[in-house]
């Protein structure tokens, strides 16, 4: 099963500004195969975050329609502030 990816565009705006953000977004299409996909937990019941080096992507899934909605990207420390 194939899923669709979308990111929020505060998560856009925000990983447009990382020097890393060309490698960020392509482990971010790995998320096409999802739950296949390395280094993703999930941290409540429809929110699961990617570990992509000193980064992290936060992220739901939608089961029922394939979609996956990346809703911010930010360094480890800062991620989780405000969840």
């Amino acid at each position: 099963m194939s899923y669709e990816v979308y990111m929020l565009p505060k998560a856009k705006k925000k990983l447009d500004k990382f020097p890393d953000s060309h490698r960020i977004k392509q482990k971010l299409e790995e998320l096409e195969n999802f739950p296949n996909v390395r280094n993703v937990v999930r941290i409540s019941e429809n929110i699961y975050r990617m570990r992509i080096g000193d980064y992290r992507a936060l992220f739901k899934v939608y089961e029922e329609t394939s979609v996956i909605v990346v809703v911010n990207v930010d360094v480890r420390g800062r991620i989780y502030k405000g969840l």
